[in-house]
């Protein structure tokens, strides 16, 4: 088994990755807007490019770190429809829009104003470009890497209330570039701490489905997806946002105090796999 120290080794190499070049890059364009908000496009598209950041902390992890068997098993995961059963498809399939009508209806039922209207920006072109731009780069990193690596140091439970942390963090840069739906959030109003929760409380639903179909990073994929494109098609009201966040809050809560016990498959260093439980270290 791979010792504690190369573990961390991973997990700050990571992050250092992950979160330095995206932070680095907006210092560098505020610089040249001499402005903290980014209006040119040619600077926002540098910063779209250093978002892809993550996926580069990835490719440095499983190729420095990670052994030959590791590597194809990982590689094996993305596309390997047969780790996941009918029932987490179901799941993943209509979770993320369920998720979405409920608030509306309870909004509804306060405000009289059922809101769940079809976005007129929605296209087959840009329904193409959410599943590129997000859910494959981001879900190679997050529940690829780091979920693995943070769950093997310190069990399922810190792991996925630290990289929900993590995850929150990693979209801040989209909050300064003019044009994109966190800038129009604007910065630390109520809609940002919205945002920023709802990314956080959410980042435990991923590593239950990422667990429970045998570490399928194509089941995550998935799920990231379908909620991208629920979220960008259909239009609900502010305060149905945030009675959203408010009911993943809740099945946050409920996951940690309820989803233990489970053994896991994870990494480690002279056993391809290893089974522990998720409550066997400090998470």
């Amino acid at each position: 088994m791979q010792s504690r120290d190369n573990h961390l080794q991973r997990i700050t190499i990571f992050f250092l990755l992950s979160h330095g070049l995206p932070f680095v890059v907006l210092g560098i364009c505020m610089l040249l807007e001499k402005s903290i908000y980014i209006t040119k496009p040619i600077l926002g598209t540098v910063i779209y490019t250093g978002l892809l950041s993550p996926l580069i902390a990835t490719f440095f992890i499983i190729y420095l770190y990670y052994k030959k068997e590791e590597r194809k098993d990982f590689w094996l995961s993305i596309i390997d429809f047969k780790r996941i059963s009918w029932k987490w498809y179901l799941i993943i399939i209509s979770f993320p829009l369920l998720i979405r009508i409920f608030p509306a209806l309870i909004d509804a039922v306060f405000t009289g104003n059922f809101k769940f209207d079809l976005s007129p920006e929605m296209n087959p072109f840009y329904a193409v470009f959410l599943l590129f731009f997000g859910p494959i780069h981001e879900e190679l990193s997050w529940r690829g890497v780091a979920l693995p690596e943070l769950q093997q140091e310190y069990g399922f439970k810190i792991a996925v209330l630290f990289l929900g942390f993590m995850w929150a963090i990693w979209h801040l840069p989209l909050f300064f570039v003019k044009g994109t739906y966190q800038y129009q959030q604007g910065l630390f109003t109520p809609l940002f701490w919205n945002f920023m929760l709802g990314v956080f409380f959410t980042s435990a639903v991923y590593g239950v489905i990422y667990n429970e179909t045998n570490k399928s990073i194509l089941a995550v994929i998935l799920f990231h997806y379908i909620g991208n494109l629920t979220g960008e098609t259909f239009i609900m009201t502010d305060q149905a946002m945030i009675i959203l966040t408010l009911i993943r809050g809740i099945i946050t809560l409920l996951i940690l105090i309820f989803f233990k016990n489970q053994n896991y498959l994870l990494k480690t260093g002279d056993d391809h796999y290893d089974k522990i439980s998720c409550t066997s270290k400090k998470g």
